[in-house]
């Protein structure tokens, strides 16, 4: 197994960072149909033009193949020259492209991600601190193997990709699964990720209206109203939906909201989400918006005016805090300005991480919001400061959320002129 995965991004997936030009080559390079190229390393740019210069609109991952010109233009910056892609863009053979499909990178890398379903990938999760491995030669006759090269903290989750089996230092053979990243670690010290099964509502044209209810706490009840007051009538399920009427009533202190059966349920019980009576300004014609509250845990999809999706999300734990120095989510109102298949770990990340968060939007402020499969505490704050949905709401609000991803790419950047969804992150 040959893999070269160092990523051609100098500074990583910041998609949104990239440097001020003044004027790049947009040539026509052929007919883009048959012929194709593959992607060798992590991360491979793909820029506006035929210059490094150029605008990044997005990134390539190891492992996909596309349609590619039937010519390439050689410039002093790429010398193997430059490839146009369809829809658009262009990139340099220079930085990890190969024109042979049977490179073994390509073969080790070429589960791609299913787009369909509720994570793109298979992810796992560690069960205690383990190493991560990368490959090397072992002993004097230069075998394949594998050698330390870092590790993981016990919790941190992993996307897995494919798997071998090749012997460390010590000889002994090791079940190893693949990451994204082209290194490994070993399937022991995997489990698989718990993956929530929640998933919140569509509204309106047959779906359901608000408000609803979701259930937020275990081990709770819906209670039946008689003479001697509420009595238990049956069990909650946690992350439970409930149609309300709107009715409420008040016994011993508590506030009950009335469900369309007859039952009832406590206030503290559920997180509520009701019709806005004030819109922002923004909120008009089809303009996609995410409104998220980070007192209640609540996130829902408008277009316009109209909501037409509604869920819980996960905010920082520290709530209100200063997102400078507290684990908080900062409040305003930002574009999305990326939007990827999968967002790498930060660098200096310590402690457990997701370390290929799945269906991830890159916001204006630097925040992102991501689904994760390691927990269901969603409706309660539980992050650093980014957002959190379940797998399927990720997947739902990932492929509603502009911009649109071409085919064949990891990751794209929002451009001007471009639909702009906006998140609207209030108290």
């Amino acid at each position: 197994m040959t893999l070269m995965l160092a990523s051609a991004c100098q500074k990583g997936p910041a998609l949104s960072k990239h440097s001020e030009v003044s004027t790049f080559e947009t040539p026509s390079l052929g007919p883009i149909g048959s012929d194709r190229l593959g992607v060798l390393l992590d991360q491979v740019p793909v820029y506006a033009g035929s210059s490094k210069n150029a605008p990044r609109l997005g990134f390539l991952h190891a492992g996909t193949e596309l349609p590619r010109s039937s010519k390439n233009a050689v410039t002093p910056d790429c010398e193997k020259g430059w490839y146009q892609l369809a829809p658009r863009g262009y990139v340099c053979a220079d930085e990890g492209i190969s024109l042979n499909l049977d490179h073994p990178t390509l073969k080790a890398m070429a589960l791609r991600p299913e787009l369909e379903k509720p994570l793109p990938y298979v992810y796992g999760k560690l069960v205690q601190s383990a190493p991560v491995y990368e490959k090397t030669h072992i002993g004097k006759a230069l075998e394949p193997g594998v050698k330390v090269s870092g590790r993981l903290s016990r919790g941190s989750g992993v996307a897995i990709v494919g798997s071998w089996t090749a012997p460390d230092e010590s000889k002994e053979p090791i079940f190893l699964g693949l990451r994204m990243n082209g290194q490994f670690v070993a399937t022991r010290d995997l489990a698989p990720a718990p993956e929530s099964q929640f998933q919140g509502v569509r509204l309106g044209e047959g779906g359901e209206d608000l408000p609803l209810a979701f259930v937020v706490r275990r081990g709770v009840s819906a209670f039946r109203w008689t003479a001697a007051g509420p009595q238990k009538a049956r069990d909650l399920e946690y992350h439970e939906r409930l149609s309300l009427t709107g009715r409420y009533r008040s016994s011993a202190g508590h506030q009950y909201w009335a469900l369309p059966d007859d039952l009832w349920v406590r206030h503290q019980d559920v997180t509520m989400i009701h019709k806005r009576g004030e819109l922002p300004e923004f909120a008009k014609d089809d303009q996609k918006w995410i409104d998220v509250s980070v007192i209640t845990g609540i996130m829902v999809l408008y277009e316009g005016t109209r909501p037409v999706y509604a869920t819980l999300a996960s905010v920082g734990r520290d709530r209100l805090g200063d997102p400078k120095t507290t684990a908080s989510t900062e409040r305003g109102t930002f574009r999305v300005v990326s939007k990827q298949i999968t967002r790498r770990a930060a660098p200096e990340t310590t402690g457990p991480a997701l370390e290929d968060a799945p269906w991830a939007l890159e916001l204006e402020s630097g925040q992102w919001l991501t689904a994760s499969p390691l927990h269901d505490r969603f409706g309660i704050e539980n992050t650093d400061g980014d957002i959190e949905v379940s797998p399927r709401d990720g997947a739902f609000v990932w492929n509603w959320a502009t911009p649109n991803l071409p085919q064949g790419w990891h990751g794209v950047q929002i451009q001007p002129g471009d639909p702009v969804t906006l998140v609207n992150i209030r108290k």
